[in-house]
C-alpha cells in the first residue's frame, strides 16, 4: 500500500478523528491546556499523578468484560506515561442491564488484581438509557515526564511491549501483551518507565493510545509546539499484522518518547521488556512528517492544524 493511502486511513480513524472535540471544551477553562495523558501535583517529596478515561459504548456493548478491564489498563498507561506508578482506581459504571453490569466489573476485578490496585472508589448509575465506564487512577512518581517539553533535535525513541497478540472489537484495535500474564510481568514493564523518568532519560513521554500511534505522536507534539519526521519501517512490529493495521492498534504497553539520551534510554528500555528503537527526530518545524521506503508524506501539520479541534 502507498503511504499517501496508509495516511489517509489513518487520519480519517475513528479513534483518531474522535480527538478533534476536545480543544473546543478545554477553551472554557481559563489555564492553558497541555493535552497530557494525566495531570499532577506535588505533595512533600512526591508527586501525585491522576488520569480519567471513559470506554466506548461500541466496546462496551461488545465486550463488556474487555471493556471493564481496559477503563483500568488505559488509565495505567496514562499514569506510568508520566513516569508514575499507579496505586488505585474509582470508576463509574452506568447499565439498566444487569448482565453488563456484572462483566464491567468482572473485567474491572481482573484487571486491578493483575496491576494491583487499591479499589478507591466505585459508583453505579442502574437505570441509565446507555452503557458507559468510567474510570480514574491514582499513581505516585518522584520525577515526571510531561507530553509538553519535547524539543526540537531531540531523538523520537518508540517503546512497545511485543509479547502478545493482535486483536480486533469492532473498530477498536488492540495488542494484547497482559491477560493471562502474572503481575510481576507488568510490573517489571512500569518499573522501566519509572526508572526512564527518575533518571531524566526522556525529556518527553506519551502512551500509544487509541488514536494510534502516529496520533499519539501528533499530540505529543502539539502539546510541545514541535514537528517531528518518522520513519515507520524502524517501528517494532510483530509477525502477522499489515503496517496499516499495526499503526492503528492499542498496545497494553506502548510509548512514544523524546529524548536527549536515546541509547541510554533505550537500553534501559530494553533491559525492562520493551522493544525499543530510535524511529526519527524532533523538528521546529510543527509538521509531522513520515517516511516509508523512500517516500515521504505529511500525517499533519500543526500549523495549520489540530489533533483536538
Amino acid at each position: 500500500m502507498k503511504l499517501k493511502e496508509i495516511i489517509r486511513q489513518l487520519r480519517s480513524y475513528r479513534g483518531f478523528t474522535r480527538k478533534s472535540c476536545i480543544g473546543t471544551l478545554a477553551r472554557l477553562f481559563s489555564e492553558e491546556c497541555k493535552y497530557d495523558d494525566a495531570g499532577w501535583f506535588k505533595v512533600g517529596d512526591m508527586y501525585i499523578v491522576v488520569s480519567s478515561d471513559g470506554i466506548t459504548e461500541d466496546l462496551i456493548k461488545d465486550d463488556p468484560f474487555l471493556a471493564g478491564y481496559y477503563s483500568v489498563l488505559v488509565n495505567v498507561n496514562d499514569v506510568v506515561a508520566k513516569g508514575a506508578r499507579p496505586i488505585g482506581y474509582a470508576g463509574t459504571i452506568s447499565s439498566s442491564s444487569n448482565s453488563t453490569r456484572m462483566n464491567l466489573v468482572k473485567g474491572l476485578r481482573e484487571a486491578i488484581r493483575l496491576y494491583d490496585l487499591v479499589l478507591l472508589k466505585m459508583h453505579t448509575h442502574p437505570d441509565t438509557s446507555y452503557d458507559a465506564i468510567d474510570g480514574c487512577v491514582v499513581g505516585v512518581a518522584k520525577n515526571v515526564i510531561p507530553s509538553s517539553t519535547a524539543r526540537p533535535s531531540q531523538e523520537l525513541i518508540v517503546a512497545i511491549d511485543m509479547n502478545g497478540k493482535a486483536g480486533s472489537k469492532g473498530w477498536v484495535y488492540c495488542f494484547d501483551t497482559t491477560q493471562s500474564k502474572p503481575s510481576s510481568y507488568v510490573k517489571k514493564l512500569i518499573d522501566g518507565m519509572i526508572l526512564i523518568a527518575e533518571r531524566g532519560l526522556a525529556s518527553a513521554s506519551r502512551d500509544i493510545s487509541a488514536p494510534g500511534l502516529l496520533g499519539s505522536l501528533a499530540m505529543l507534539c502539539e502539546s510541545s509546539g514541535v514537528g517531528a519526521i518518522i520513519d515507520l519501517s524502524l517501528i517494532p512490529s510483530p509477525p502477522g499484522v499489515d503496517l496499516e493495521t499495526w499503526l492503528k492498534m492499542y498496545p497494553s504497553f506502548g510509548f512514544v518518547l523524546a529524548s536527549e539520551k536515546p541509547q541510554d534510554c533505550i537500553r534501559y528500555l530494553k533491559e525492562f521488556g520493551y522493544a525499543a528503537s530510535i524511529v526519527g527526530r524532533i523538528t521546529n518545524d510543527r509538521r509531522i512528517v513520515v517516511r516509508l521506503n523512500g517516500q515521504e508524506e505529511v500525517f499533519m501539520d500543526l500549523t495549520k492544524e489540530s489533533v483536538f479541534s
